[in-house]
């Protein structure tokens, strides 16, 4: 084995391949991506150095032509700097490369071609994909939701009370170790079967997922105002909103509505994959609620993403995270980041009680999940 594959030229991570594919779209040139799905590799042929071989095998000698990546889940992507020129394409390399090492039903499923711009969408779920970043309640795959489905769901949502259609669970801090759970604020969040069955006859989003969610978000908003039980006896809420609802028309109305003292009682979530995918749309969002008095926290589904989610850099309010396998297995300077670095930190999906100990032990103090509904009788 050569010295150059036992010390491999450096790659870039998932924050750099996020910045580039961000410029792509803005240039809005054609581009290719050759992405290495490594888990997808066959018993016996998924050890580190068959990785390091077939890198090796598929990055491009130019620095020029192409920019390679490593990804958090063992992915390994490469990414065209300059528009495609016929035959010369990172794509056909890529493929031409790995059909001397791999036979054809495994390259199938190891390799996966995208090109920018078209395919911008696909590349951003890889990406997310990597980091974790997967959705609290994954849609099944159903009937697929069209454009004329769209708007009919726009329309019953026009004259829909949403509010059933949502999940509430009480975060509650834990103050010692012996001690009853305080009610902090109430979670409130899609339940995408409700929303599947109340207002899209079954069908599942898609790609117009995006829409469809500020479209909800944008009624839930309305609603809050409209709500007695609420503005009579107003109580601290987390709503988790696409970045978007954050411009949109109900939230700006709902701001010059609300009373300042209020504005302190809503914790606006934003995911980290909206994050990623529009850090200057994230900044100019987070400026404009912060200095209007609402609390702005990350939501994060898995630990790794943290790696490129600095905290003083996204200057929030605070951070909520899911607990997995992934949290307690994640490197003692993840955790350990956890209470040292965030403001404050809700430890999501405590449904057991292990859970919860493994959140005390971190030193965390707040909690969501079933069993802290439970331990409430709620």
């Amino acid at each position: 084995m050569s010295l150059a594959l036992l010390a491999e030229p450096p790659a870039g991570n998932a924050a750099e391949l996020a910045a580039l594919l961000r410029d792509c779209s803005a240039d809005d040139r054609p581009r290719e991506v050759a992405w290495l799905r490594f888990s997808a590799l066959p018993s016996g042929m998924d050890r580190p150095h068959h990785h390091r071989l077939l890198r090796e095998a598929v990055r491009p000698p130019n620095s020029a032509q192409g920019r390679s990546f490593h990804l958090p889940n063992g992915d390994f992507a490469v990414v065209a700097l300059t528009p495609r020129v016929a035959g010369t394409g990172i794509i056909a390399a890529t493929r031409e490369a790995l059909a001397g090492a791999l036979e054809a039903e495994v390259l199938g499923r190891v390799f996966r071609p995208m090109r920018l711009p078209e395919e911008g969408a696909a590349v951003l779920a890889a990406l997310e994909e990597s980091l974790g970043l997967v959705p609290d309640a994954p849609m099944p795959s159903l009937g697929r939701l069209d454009a004329a489905g769209l708007r009919a769901a726009e329309r019953a949502l026009a004259q829909a009370d949403v509010w059933p259609l949502h999940a509430r669970q009480t975060i509650c801090r834990l103050p010692a170790e012996d001690a009853r759970f305080e009610p902090v604020r109430e979670d409130v969040r899609p339940m995408p079967e409700a929303v599947r069955e109340q207002l899209l006859d079954g069908c599942e989003p898609g790609s117009l997922a995006g829409p469809l969610a500020e479209a909800l978000s944008s009624r839930l908003l309305r609603s809050l105002l409209s709500r007695r039980g609420w503005l009579g006896e107003p109580a601290p809420l987390h709503l988790p909103l696409p970045l978007s609802a954050l411009a949109g028309e109900s939230f700006l109305r709902l701001d010059r509505e609300l009373p300042r003292s209020l504005r302190p009682l809503l914790t606006l979530g934003i995911g980290a994959a909206e994050v990623l995918r529009d850090a200057a749309g994230f900044r100019f969002a987070r400026d404009f609620v912060r200095s209007r008095g609402y609390r702005l926290v990350l939501e994060v589904g898995e630990p790794e993403a943290l790696r490129y989610l600095p905290p003083r850099a996204l200057a929030v309010d605070g951070l909520r995270i899911g607990f997995s396998p992934a949290l307690p297995a994640a490197a003692q300077s993840l955790r350990e980041g956890l209470r040292r670095d965030w403001p404050e930190v809700v430890l999501a999906g405590c449904d057991t009680a292990a859970a919860i100990a493994w959140g005390w032990e971190a030193g965390l103090r707040l909690f969501q999940g079933r069993a802290i509904q439970r331990r409430r009788g709620d």
